[in-house]
């Protein structure tokens, strides 16, 4: 079983579900903005999303026109070229509060290559949400994000309380198949990741 696991940067939950990737004998690869990765053998490769440049300019077209998480074409596109070479089982957004990655474009390279994937969710990552913005555009959000989300089949999506998967229906992620994990111990959750993992590729 291959895994790609893509965030911000490399966090104790990316870097307890590689552990236990590594301990079963299955590879994965990592990408994430700042580059730090995992060094081991079983990790295929480390990919770099973007650079500095590419996460300023989205984050400051996202706080002007309230459209987070919608813009960067050019790096998700550029990602996703070198995952889909690399043919992952199950491709999982450790972190939802991707301020690097055009989360609508993703949802519809995923859902024309059929990969499984698995969004983690917190309350503060629910996409879509939680963002300041100097042109409020709420309405153009919503709709934006419940069609990509509605759309998007082979999504699984993990919430780590059952309240944070409340909210995430409230805004829109319903639909899909929700499973709570929670994160308090990495050492546990990457183990049920892991299955989920094998039961969803």
């Amino acid at each position: 079983m291959k895994i790609a696991l893509i965030n911000y940067s490399f966090t104790p939950l990316m870097s307890a579900i590689s552990t236990r990737l590594n301990e079963s004998g299955h590879q994965f690869i990592t990408a994430t903005a700042t580059g730090n990765g995992c060094n081991s053998p079983h990790n295929v490769v480390d990919l770099k999303i973007g650079n500095r440049i590419d996460r300023a300019v989205h984050n400051a077209l996202g706080w002007l026109s309230d459209t987070h998480g919608m813009h960067s074409t050019r790096v998700t596109a550029s990602l996703l070229d070198r995952i889909i070479a690399l043919n992952p089982d199950v491709v999982h957004l450790v972190g939802s509060n991707n301020a690097f990655l055009n989360i609508p474009f993703m949802a519809y390279v995923m859902m024309r290559c059929k990969m499984p994937v698995v969004l983690s969710l917190t309350e503060d990552t629910i996409p879509g949400t939680g963002h300041n913005a100097l042109i409020k555009r709420g309405k153009f959000r919503r709709k934006t994000i419940e069609s990509t989300f509605r759309a998007w089949d082979l999504l699984h999506i993990v919430c780590d309380s059952k309240h944070t998967a409340e909210c995430a229906i409230l805004n829109g992620l319903d639909g899909h198949p929700t499973y709570i994990i929670s994160n308090d111990d990495t050492s546990k959750a990457a183990e049920q990741y892991v299955t989920l993992y094998d039961n969803i590729k």
